[in-house]
């Protein structure tokens, strides 16, 4: 039976349906990969490790892993990039994207705008054994594997200070096709464009020691509802926080982290969902995040001043 519904839900889900984008909780942590105009925004260079276990319980349940670095070239302009590895049986994604940002100084005080582009290069492959495959002959499935390369593009612009960010970004711009469709199947093999907006604000609690960060992530993709996470988080000393995160789709998460030493910080979020048959089968989905920060004298001249 879990094998069943975890078919159905890899074949159906919004995460990976028709070779889309898995999406990570901990955003905040890596969202130089939504948007390419981040890159370089930051007064270090961050490098970012992210492993996300969805469906806890079911063999071959969706491992998503994600690894990215950007930083500043000089005062202006900005180069960055992520590798990404997907796996969800019956389907394997791999994709390699590198970023190029520009950065004006609206305000050298406290507001700067930023515009990104970004190129992806990415391998996908479908391969059902014979067992997963439903009775009869459909013309939406083979037992025979199926890969595929291509290429597709992203942009994004990107308002940010010192206690606050905004941005939009849309991947998949020119909804590159893997091949034509299978027979007489409704599927499309169309990469669908994704569209994010994604904004976040830090109040001052108490003496600068503490901080509260409210922030959203909205996705939208072509053929699916709009999907957004709204979380809020307590900081303490800019380091050490927890917070919640409450998405539209019927999933909460819990999350927290920490600085291990001046240069890595580490983090984990669980998600559990509330909707859905998928609901009482799994032990929800966690996600580890470890980030290193790395000091270079072009990020120091950067006109970028956050610290965290």
């Amino acid at each position: 039976m879990r094998g069943i519904i975890l078919i159905l839900s890899v074949l159906f889900s919004s995460s990976v349906f028709a070779q889309q984008e898995p999406l990570f909780t901990q955003y905040y942590n890596n969202d130089m990969a939504i948007n390419p105009a981040i890159s370089g925004s930051k007064t270090y260079n961050p490098i970012t490790l992210q492993t996300r276990q969805q469906w806890l319980g079911f063999e071959g349940a969706p491992l998503s892993t994600q690894i990215s670095y950007h930083g500043a070239l000089n005062n202006r302009s900005a180069m960055g990039g992520y590798f990404l590895f997907d796996k969800a049986n019956p389907s394997l994604q791999v994709n390699l994207q590198l970023n190029y940002a520009y950065h004006i100084p609206l305000n050298y005080e406290s507001v700067n705008l930023s515009f990104g582009i970004g190129a992806k290069l990415m391998y996908y492959n479908l391969d059902f054994e014979p067992e997963d495959l439903p009775p009869g002959i459909d013309p939406a499935y083979s037992a025979s594997a199926y890969d595929n390369t291509l290429g597709d593009a992203s942009a994004g612009v990107y308002l940010y200070g010192r206690n606050f960010y905004l941005g939009f970004s849309a991947s998949n711009l020119l909804e590159s096709t893997f091949s034509t469709a299978i027979g007489t199947s409704p599927v499309s093999n169309n990469l669908f464009r994704n569209y994010y907006g994604m904004g976040g604000y830090r109040f001052e609690v108490h003496n600068k020691d503490w901080q509260l960060e409210p922030s959203f992530l909205l996705r939208k993709m072509e053929l699916h509802k709009t999907v957004t996470d709204f979380t809020a988080r307590i900081i303490y000393l800019e380091d050490t926080w927890a917070g919640l995160t409450n998405r539209t789709d019927g999933t909460i998460a819990f999350g927290f982290g920490f600085r291990a030493n001046n240069k890595i910080r580490i983090s984990y979020t669980y998600d559990h969902t509330f909707a859905g048959e998928i609901m009482q089968y799994t032990y929800g989905t966690h996600e580890i995040g470890i980030s290193f920060r790395i000091e270079t004298l072009a990020s120091q001249r950067h006109i970028g001043f956050w610290g965290y």
